[in-house]
């Protein structure tokens, strides 16, 4: 009887441990290295939090490769632009410098349309497969 109390016991520990340990993701963004609150608040750019975070994105940049759709969202939030493409592809657009959208969007480089952006590309399965920070460069004389 000593034998098969100590063989559940044995297997309930490992059972525990395995779901604990499965729960917890080792990539898992810490909000001291990236502030999702802070950028989901920056909606098109227009408080220019964004510019400040760029460098703390470029840190976690490659965590976020392979994440599906929902889980990006959790990060950083409802794109500020999205477009679908052939074969399922998906883009999401964060504008870093104010876009147009922006009640204070007067800057020069707003009105001669340069400014930052980044597009999350995701495949045809649903998870990020580049980021990329781009200058978007538009109405340029």
């Amino acid at each position: 009887m000593k034998f098969y109390n100590k063989t559940v016991v044995i297997f309930s520990l490992y059972f525990f441990i395995g779901i604990f340990t499965s729960c917890t993701d080792p990539n898992a963004i810490k909000e001291e290295e990236f502030d999702r609150k802070i950028w989901k608040m920056d909606r098109n750019g227009c408080e220019s939090s964004r510019i400040e975070m760029l460098e703390d994105l470029e840190k976690i940049k490659s965590r976020l490769k392979g994440l599906d759709e929902i889980d990006l969202r959790k990060i950083l939030g409802k794109p500020d632009f999205s477009e679908l493409y052939s074969r399922n592809q998906k883009f999401y657009t964060y504008y870093i410098d104010a876009s147009q959208k922006c009640k204070n969007a007067n800057s020069q480089k707003v009105k001669n349309g340069e400014r930052r952006l980044v597009q999350i590309r995701f495949d045809a399965v649903n998870s990020v497969n580049e980021i990329v920070v781009i200058r978007e460069e538009r109405n340029k004389k």
